[in-house]
């Protein structure tokens, strides 16, 4: 017989005091991305933005836990209650989707040049902090075939 509970709790409670998210979001100050990221955004038009700390969280978390792709980070935000709480989500607040990350950075260039400084300063705050010390990088040696168009395979072969 299948037996209903009521619990009351937030994430605050679910998430261990000494968690590596914790000290992260301790340790970086993320108030420069709005400076930086203030004439990208439309106030009059268009759907409400993403939050850009949080695009910027999104993408450190997928450097520092090595998630290798957009939609992988989409389902471990979906699956990890310290992920939710460290992007200041809601248990049902709605994911980002991973293509609306991946559209962003690819379509507008200045939000990439913009992006690219912003995880520049972030990486310089962790190193500064000793939440990594940028002297080693492991790789699973992993052979990822290119997703190249068949037009460009065929220039190729001339």
């Amino acid at each position: 017989m299948l037996q209903l509970k009521l619990h009351m709790v937030t994430l605050e409670d679910l998430v261990p005091e000494n968690h590596f998210l914790r000290r992260l979001d301790a340790a970086l100050d993320m108030s420069f991305v709005y400076e930086e990221t203030d004439g990208l955004y439309s106030r009059k038009y268009g759907h409400p933005p993403i939050d850009p700390v949080m695009l910027v969280k999104y993408e450190l978390l997928g450097f520092l836990y090595g998630i290798p792709s957009k939609r992988q980070i989409e389902q471990r935000i979906q699956a990890d209650v310290a992920v939710r709480w460290y992007l200041e989500m809601d248990l049902f607040d709605r994911v980002p989707e991973h293509s609306t990350i991946s559209q962003l950075r690819q379509r507008k260039s200045s939000f990439r040049k913009v992006f690219h400084r912003l995880f520049e300063e972030v990486v310089r705050q962790c190193i500064k902090k000793s939440l990594v010390s940028g002297r080693a990088a492991g790789t699973d040696s992993t052979h990822v075939k290119a997703d190249a168009s068949r037009a460009s395979e065929e220039l190729l072969k001339i």
